[in-house]
């Protein structure tokens, strides 16, 4: 049917501050007829920014953007701890040492690269089963052990005399809570998130998004046209078309042998001799090609007959 084209895709959602991602979800899902959805990446409720939701056949592919490379804007309040690392926990006021740009230059120098980060306890990290925040709002603190993370960039600026504000590039799993924190420590003193804002993923960014409302203010047969196409997320990976005959093997998940094509070895996005995305597949050193994530073949068959009419 035709409409199953359309619910299948990326909507690129500004997430507003105060609302959680799930809620942020199941918005949206409601906004395009309770399609199956999903979303890259989980931003707090009280932080802001990029939110890429995948619906319909785009879940598939959610993983390729909750690894990639994730950017963003914060507020450090100095002189105070947080309970929760961020405005919404109990503030204790702590001792404060004047500093300067010097300082901070020493800082981006330090906290560039590779890091270990200790996970906050109000976190959805799961230890023996159960969510940290849950164990943490039991009035329990357990250890957690240290995580690798990476800084590909940092800026620190003086905003007031106790105010910074934070612009990172990071790896997936990093905790701007956590660096915020150990920043100000490194100051001589303690210091918390006041706001904070995911400003990109990858190579999209947040101008390329939309708030909640400018999607509702749209008709319900025209909101199809605000989502990305599936292989959106995709570009990193070299592609590589079928024949007809190849695409209905692959499309049965039976491995191909591409020799005459000779790609390279690796993850490829796969797509038919009429350019429709059909999904990604592992290439081994004997130029064969192993189906990996598979789109549905309802999908393409919907898609190729839309193709037809327009």
């Amino acid at each position: 049917m035709a409409a199953f084209h359309r619910i299948n895709g990326v909507l690129l959602l500004d997430k507003p501050k105060g609302l959680s991602s799930n809620r942020a979800l199941q918005q949206v899902r409601r906004l395009f007829g309770n399609v199956k959805g999903g979303y890259a990446g989980t931003l707090d409720p009280l932080a802001s920014g990029l939110l890429p939701i995948s619906l319909g056949e785009a879940t598939k592919f959610i993983s390729f953007f909750s690894h990639s490379r994730k950017s963003y804007e914060a507020i450090i309040k100095l002189g105070f701890s947080s309970s929760t690392g961020d405005a919404e926990g109990e503030l204790s006021k702590a001792s404060f040492t004047a500093f300067d740009s010097s300082d901070l230059e020493r800082l981006v120098q330090k906290f560039t690269g590779d890091l270990d980060q200790i996970p906050p306890m109000h976190s959805a990290i799961k230890i023996n089963g159960k969510r940290l925040y849950k164990i943490a709002r039991e009035g329990r603190v357990i250890t957690r052990e240290k995580r690798p993370v990476t800084i590909d960039s940092l800026k620190l600026s003086i905003m007031e005399k106790d105010v910074l504000s934070l612009s990172v590039t990071c790896s997936k799993g990093t905790y701007i809570r956590v660096l915020g924190e150990d920043i100000a420590r490194c100051l001589g003193t303690e210091g918390y998130l006041t706001s904070l804002r995911r400003t990109g993923i990858a190579d999209i960014f947040v101008s390329e998004a939309l708030p909640l409302n400018n999607i509702e203010d749209i008709k319900l047969n025209l909101r199809s046209k605000l989502l990305k196409n599936i292989d959106f997320s995709l570009p990193h990976f070299p592609s590589l078309s079928l024949t007809a005959t190849e695409e209905k093997k692959f499309m049965n998940g039976i491995v191909i042998s591409m020799t005459a094509k000779n790609p390279q070895p690796g993850v490829i996005s796969v797509y038919t001799h009429d350019k429709i995305f059909v999904g990604l597949a592992d290439v081994d050193d004997l130029c064969d090609l192993r189906p990996k994530r598979l789109m549905s073949q309802d999908y393409v068959a919907d898609v190729r007959r839309l193709k037809e009419v327009n």
